[in-house]
């Protein structure tokens, strides 16, 4: 009975051991996190704020503090595996493992992830920017790692994925600080040419908005079948682009009104003629059918292959003789028509 009390005893203490040991390693490694959490922070902390002060963008140093805080973490878990005592060699081959299966599911993704690197590294636009992609228009509101948000006219927002946005053709008009803006006007051919350019120039310039360096430009451009056609450009900064687009052709069309020119709508012109027209045509009657040459269907014949062939031999026949009588009679009327003339020369002669 003693020994059995003294063995408990044993178990107690080696159990109470383990505890502590394994309680103090629980601690350490709580420690470790924590503090490795507080210094990631001052780090991420620090970092955030040189970034804005930088002249780097918003988008771009944000990428850089989410990958950085990434790296950061997984050193901290890596560091705590070997502190415990687990091996990294075989942490970092399950990680790779890892990270391959989720490459191969996320091809799409990863594409639109190294896109939006492309995007941030390149700077094709930015945040603000007015943008056009294939069909689509709008204001960038946001570039973000996987898709660049876009926000319509009509606000509308539409998310389009980065590796389109890489891939496809890019207009971005608010890449230079000033824009040309361009206009067609279509008038009456009975209009005074210097006074539509006058008025168009006089539009042009009345406008606040409209950069007189460059100077605004009007010239007749096409003589079109229902109207003559003027083309006319001015400077104007980026932001005032449709401020100006509006204003002009609201306040032309009220010139144009208020000076009797003439806007025409598409017109045909219709003339009566009184001329004779006579057409060429031949004057030779058609033919009637000729029985004797004329086709006959085969099906009536026997379906004897002798039968058939005579038939064929009998029909070229036939329409070489008719050949033969024609060209007899054209010859015959070649020579009557010779002797008549010959006749005729004779009795002139005498």
């Amino acid at each position: 009975m003693k020994n059995l009390l003294v063995d408990w005893q044993a178990i107690g203490n080696q159990a109470l051991e383990v505890t502590k040991t394994v309680g103090i390693k629980l601690l350490e490694v709580i420690g470790i996190f924590i503090a490795g959490y507080i210094v990631i922070k001052i780090i991420i902390g620090l970092l955030k704020k040189i970034f804005a002060k930088s002249k780097m963008s918003r988008v771009t140093y944000k990428f850089l503090l989410s990958v950085l805080k990434f790296c950061l973490y997984m050193l901290l878990l890596l560091g705590i595996c070997q502190f415990v005592g687990i091996p990294i060699t075989g942490f970092i081959a399950l990680l790779s493992a890892a990270g391959l299966a989720i490459s191969l599911a996320m091809q799409g993704s990863l594409s639109n992830l190294a896109n939006g690197v492309v995007i941030i590294g390149t700077h094709p636009f930015k945040e603000g920017d007015y943008i056009a992609i294939d069909n689509i228009e709008g204001t960038v509101t946001e570039i973000k790692m996987l898709h660049t948000i876009i926000a319509t006219t009509d606000n509308k927002i539409i998310s389009i994925p980065n590796s389109k946005v890489v891939e496809s053709s890019l207009i971005n008009y608010s890449a230079n600080s000033t824009r040309k803006v361009y206009f067609n006007f279509g008038v009456d051919y009975s209009s005074d040419v210097e006074k539509v350019k006058s008025i168009i120039l006089d539009v042009i310039t009345n406008c606040n908005k409209v950069l007189l360096d460059p100077a605004p430009f009007c010239a007749l451009k096409s003589l079109d079948s229902s109207s003559i056609t003027f083309v006319a450009n001015c400077w104007c900064l980026s932001n005032d682009y449709w401020d100006v687009y509006y204003f002009v052709m609201e306040n032309v069309f009220n010139e144009f009104k208020r000076n009797n020119i003439s806007i025409p709508f598409e017109q045909m012109e219709v003339r009566l003629r009184n001329d004779t027209v006579e057409m060429p045509y031949n004057k030779t009657p058609m033919e009637k059918r000729n029985e004797e040459i004329a086709v006959k269907p085969v099906e009536t014949l026997s379906g004897d292959a002798i039968d058939i062939m005579l038939y064929k031999l009998s029909k070229k026949t036939k329409e070489k003789k008719l050949i033969r009588k024609q060209q007899k009679a054209k010859n015959n009327k070649t020579t009557e028509k010779k002797k008549t003339k010959h006749n005729k020369t004779e009795e002139k002669q005498d």
